[in-house]
């Protein structure tokens, strides 16, 4: 072997050497720095999510640890935070404190059991109250967002059971950078308005003056139906649902099972609900508690979704439980309380002043309202869209489900302010669609569903000012990590 060939294969090894310790010295900073920056971030930080709507999650923990006396504790979603008067209840029960642990579908049922079964004890009555979908009445479990109401307030772990943990510790990364990107920048989320922490009283209710009569489109959300069913509840849901009523019982609770309000609009009128409830009967461990066809309630005493009550509407239903609980209890004492007449809904608003590429949809009346339905040809020849304001004199107001569909061409859709319902599965099969802009500036002014980018890799953008409000949006934080600024 002559001397330049020894000399090159010298430099090759060197090389090799030099390269490997390279890897090395990278790998050791991987897992000596970064676990280090993530744990400092998640746990270590100030809480960046307090005065968010996930922020009341803690508050209501801590309700439910240090009321001392018999209680009623509500365990279910958001339509209890929205649907009950606790103050109310405790008027005409005085015997007993109220604790709403209503929260938000997108947590899980599952998640609530988890979050109060060890502060139940003797004396309490339990009042399960999931929505009627699939969502709340399955194991789902969102970490994601789970992580903002655990914020500042993280012995909670320690009640979620293992399967829940590993979910949660797969998030941790994307929690703990948001939390170092909120700190750096002095930037935490601020919400205004009813889905803020400023919009719970010390009950755990929701008490906002702007929530006075039902303000979606329709009168009814599209995205989430009333959902009856034999796939529901899951059996998974089920299981746990007996285990902790059967573990409220044997610490002599009073476990009783009671439907949502719903939305008459969204449901399906040809379901037998009582057949529906004959089953469930039979499934659970514990009585039922009223009638759920009372629970079908008119689209007038709603707000923003099927399930969320208008002021109006907290005090029909909170009448109805206050009788409800009577009735379980033997209580005949009368229950008279003044209940408001049912308010108009509001009425149609008015259309954005950006016309739109109006040839390039299809569309379909609905009612009042005009739904996007797919693209025309001369649309699939575009690969950025502007959704238009009116068709044929009419608003514009919503996206069906499945109108862009398997569209390949498509990579940029403009959505303006008139758009206020986005239906599930709209972007299915969108594999160039690269953002979704939403001109709307309240994340609550358009209402979307759980599956809203199911089959597209696309982001949301909104304004600047206003990503932090749909990052923690009721609806919209579901998508927290694919939303950005314009």
């Amino acid at each position: 072997m002559d001397h330049d060939t020894k000399f090159q294969i010298s430099n090759k090894i060197r090389d090799f050497i030099n390269h490997k310790w390279t890897l090395v010295l990278y790998m050791f900073f991987l897992l000596a720095v970064v676990p280090g920056y993530l744990i400092i971030g998640a746990f270590f930080l100030p809480a960046q999510y307090d005065k968010t709507f996930m922020g009341e999650l803690k508050y209501k923990c801590e309700r439910l640890q240090e009321t001392r006396g018999k209680r009623i504790i509500l365990v279910g979603g958001s339509s209890l935070a929205f649907g009950i008067d606790s103050a109310l209840i405790e008027k005409y029960l005085p015997d007993y404190e109220v604790v709403n642990f209503g929260m938000y579908a997108a947590l899980g049922t599952t998640a609530m059991f988890d979050l109060t079964i060890s502060e139940i004890r003797s004396g309490d009555i339990i009042i399960i109250s999931p929505e009627q979908n699939h969502q709340a009445l399955s194991d789902y479990f969102n970490a994601e967002i789970m992580w903002q109401g655990l914020d500042g307030s993280f012995a909670l772990l320690r009640r979620f059971d293992r399967e829940k943990l590993q979910k949660l510790m797969g998030q941790l990364p994307y929690f703990a950078v948001s939390k170092w990107n909120y700190w750096k920048d002095q930037n935490a989320p601020e919400p205004t308005g009813v889905y803020s922490r400023a919009a719970f009283n010390q009950y755990g209710d929701i008490e906002w003056a702007d929530c006075q009569q039902n303000i979606m489109p329709m009168g009814y959300d599209t995205t989430t139906l009333v959902e009856f069913s034999d796939r529901l509840p899951e059996k998974e849901f089920l299981e746990e649902c007996n285990q902790y009523i059967d573990t409220g019982t044997e610490r002599g609770c009073m476990v009783w099972y009671r439907f949502s309000p719903m939305n008459d609009l969204a449901v399906d009128n040809t379901i037998n609900i009582d057949a529906y409830y004959d089953q469930l009967q039979q499934s659970l461990h514990c009585e039922m508690m009223g009638n759920p066809n009372d629970m079908v309630m008119d689209a007038k005493w709603f707000y923003d979704t099927n399930f969320h009550l208008n002021q109006s509407g907290k005090i029909f239903n909170t009448c109805q439980m206050i009788r409800d609980i009577k009735a379980m209890l033997g209580d005949s004492s009368p229950t008279t309380i003044e209940v408001p007449e049912a308010p108009e809904m509001k009425q149609e608003q008015e259309a954005a002043a950006e016309e739109g590429d109006v040839p390039c949809f299809t569309y379909e009346k609905r009612n009042q309202s005009v739904f996007v339905t797919g693209l025309t040809e001369e649309g699939r020849k575009s690969t950025s869209l502007i959704v238009p304001a009116k068709w044929e004199g009419e608003i514009v107001t919503g996206i069906a489900a499945d109108a862009f569909k398997d569209e390949k061409q498509l990579k940029c859709l403009v959505l303006q302010k008139n758009i206020c319902i986005i239906e599930d599965n709209a972007f299915f099969g969108c594999s160039k669609m690269e953002q979704i802009v939403l001109e709307e500036i309240k994340p609550e002014g358009c209402q979307v569903g759980f599956e809203l980018l199911n089959g597209t890799d696309a982001v949301l953008l909104a304004e600047t000012e206003f990503v932090s409000s749909y990052k923690v949006n009721y609806a919209w934080s579901v998508y927290s990590s694919r939303i950005f600024s314009q």
